[in-house]
Order: structure tokens, then C-alpha cells, then sequence
């Protein structure tokens, strides 16, 4: 594993974060062996939410770590949680109209994924949806209240503008706030022609670039397309794929990644995930393998070097490959 510093937390975080989105009861084995499997292998970020699974990810993971006894090592691990999704009920169905980008719901989510977990503070602390019409002003503020009250260490944002990152970050200087330590866009190779759920950012190279003088962590999510890149994805794929990353130029990423992973023995979407890696901004990211292999595959791309012609061909920019 390989480890990065992010701005004014002290303990320096896994470049791989565990993505819990997908842990559930009826997985809670198989939940409780990669989560054995991440820790044994040096990971150190659990990347949790309180909607995930209607609810029931944050107890599977406080299921295992009182049963790892990891609650009095709690200084050992980071946990990063989010606030201010749209509402999600308990059997997992979204209500994108409830918007909830509102200062007093940034409250009321942590407190209740405080008590949830069982955790005294979160290391990181994420703003989950934007809402462009809410003023930065207000959840910025809250944010920081909730710093100094030492319930959460850093805080950032996942699928916000650039603009509203920067008017953010503004404020919180003229303030004398911590300000943003991490920002959580979707960043993978494949092109998106439509967002997968509703309010997602997607960054392009333009955007990642942004990142470069400034003192906030990329963590994407989704690096590896949802699994497009597996390339397991027909006829038979969901809608929601479909929707979003069905596009014959994605297609002919996918075909360049399966040339890059023969020459060099490894799976096409390791290629595409090391695609991520192998950009001008250190970059981290959040994965959701279901299996220990699937988890070691991903961990070894941490060690995979692109060429800049690699980079160039699989992204379309070059139309040989040298």
C-alpha cells in the first residue's frame, strides 16, 4: 500500500480508500473478509455514508470493528463519512427532489452517523451532493463549527464545481477557516455522456489539473467506470451503465486498455485504474472490490508506470501507440 498526506490531518491516508457503498446484512461475510483482507494489507481508510444501503453499510461496519476490537485503535484509522445526500429510505430507493444541502442537515447527518458508528469524531468529513443555489457561506460555517467542536478533523466536498470549490475556499480564507483538505469528484479514462445518479460531478483532465497548485486531495470515486472497464458489460447491462458510459469512443478505450494490459500481464480495468494514478496531480481513490483478489489486483496497480504515450494513446490523444 501506498499512503498520502492530506492537508492538516496528521496520520497520512491510504492512496486506495475501501469504498463501502455496496455492504449490506445479507454480504456481512463476505463484508467482514475484505475488510480483514484491506487492513491486513496496510489499507487504513474506511470510506463510508449514511445512505449507503438505506443505512445498514454503517452498521455492517461497526459490526466489524467492535468485533476486530478496532474501536480502542481508533487513532490507527481514518474514517470518512458525508453529509447532505438527497434523501435515501431504507429499502435504498433515492429521492433526488428532497434536496438536503442545507447547513442544520450537515448536523443532523454526522450527529446521526456519529451515533450510528459509534465513533467520537470522523477524519474526513464530506459534503456528499451540492446544491449551487445554497450559499457556501452557510455550510462552510457549519463545517468548521463542527471542527473546532472536534467532531470531525478535515472536511471537503464530493461532486461539486470548480467554482463553488474556489468560492468556498474563498470564504473560508477571509474567515481564517481550516478551509477544504479533500475533494471527491468522479475521475476515471471513460468519456460520461450522462451522470449515473442524480448531481454527480464527473472531472475531466482539465478539472484534475486544477488541483495542482492548490492544497486539496483528489479522492475519485468510480475510478474504474463502475466496471465498464471489466469489460463483463453487454447487451444485458444496466440502464444506468448504459446511460452513462455506453459510448463507442469508451468502447475503443476499453479495446486500447486490453492491448496496454497484454503487454504487460495485468486486467484491463487495472489499466484503466492506473490511468487514474498516472496523472500530473496525486491522486487517490476509492474502489469497491468484493473480493480479497480483487482488492490485491487493485493495490498492485499502485506500483504500474504509464508511459506518457500509454496515457496519451489510451485517452484517445494519440492514434498509435509507440
Amino acid at each position: 500500500m501506498k499512503y498520502v498526506k492530506v492537508k492538516n490531518l496528521d496520520q497520512k491516508a491510504a492512496q486506495l480508500f475501501l469504498g463501502t457503498g455496496w455492504f449490506a446484512a445479507p454480504h456481512e461475510e463476505s463484508v467482514f473478509k475484505l475488510l480483514d483482507d484491506y487492513f491486513l494489507a496496510g489499507g487504513n481508510v474506511i470510506d463510508a455514508g449514511r445512505f449507503y444501503s438505506g443505512g445498514d453499510s454503517e452498521r455492517v461496519i461497526t459490526r466489524w470493528l467492535e468485533s476486530r476490537r478496532m474501536m480502542a485503535k481508533r487513532e490507527s484509522f481514518l474514517i470518512v463519512n458525508k453529509a447532505c445526500h438527497h434523501f435515501v429510505d431504507e429499502n435504498n430507493v433515492q429521492y433526488p427532489e428532497r434536496n438536503r444541502v442545507k447547513p442544520d442537515f450537515i448536523t443532523e447527518d454526522l450527529e446521526y452517523s456519529l451515533h450510528s458508528m459509534k465513533q467520537p469524531y470522523f477524519d474526513i468529513y464530506l459534503l456528499h451532493r451540492d446544491n449551487p443555489e445554497e450559499p457556501v457561506e452557510g455550510l462552510i460555517d457549519r463545517l468548521e463549527r463542527h471542527r473546532r467542536e472536534g467532531q470531525i478533523k478535515v472536511y471537503g466536498v464530493s461532486n461539486w464545481s470548480l467554482d463553488r470549490i474556489a468560492a468556498a475556499q474563498e470564504y473560508a480564507r477571509k474567515a481564517g477557516y481550516q478551509g477544504i483538505s479533500v475533494n471527491n469528484p468522479s475521475y476515471s479514462l471513460a468519456t460520461v455522456k450522462s451522470p449515473r445518479w442524480f448531481g454527480c460531478v464527473y472531472a475531466d483532465d482539465a478539472y484534475v489539473r486544477w488541483h495542482a497548485d492548490k492544497e486539496i486531495s483528489l479522492v475519485a470515486w468510480a475510478p474504474q467506470a463502475s466496471g465498464f472497464f471489466a469489460g463483463v458489460f453487454g447487451d444485458a447491462a444496466p440502464e444506468d451503465i448504459k446511460r452513462t458510459y455506453f459510448l463507442e469512443e469508451n468502447f475503443e478505450k476499453l479495446a486500447r486498455c486490453k492491448v496496454v494490459a497484454k503487454r504487460r500481464g495485468v486486467a484491463a480495468t487495472n489499466i484503466a485504474l492506473a490511468y487514474v494514478f498516472n496523472q500530473p496531480v496525486t491522486m487517490m481513490a476509492s474502489i469497491g472490490p468484493r473480493s480479497g483478489s480483487e482488492l490485491r489486483e487493485a493495490i498492485d496497480v499502485l506500483d504500474i508506470k504509464l508511459s506518457r504515450d500509454e496515457v496519451e494513446w489510451l485517452s484517445l490523444r494519440k492514434e498509435r501507440l509507440d
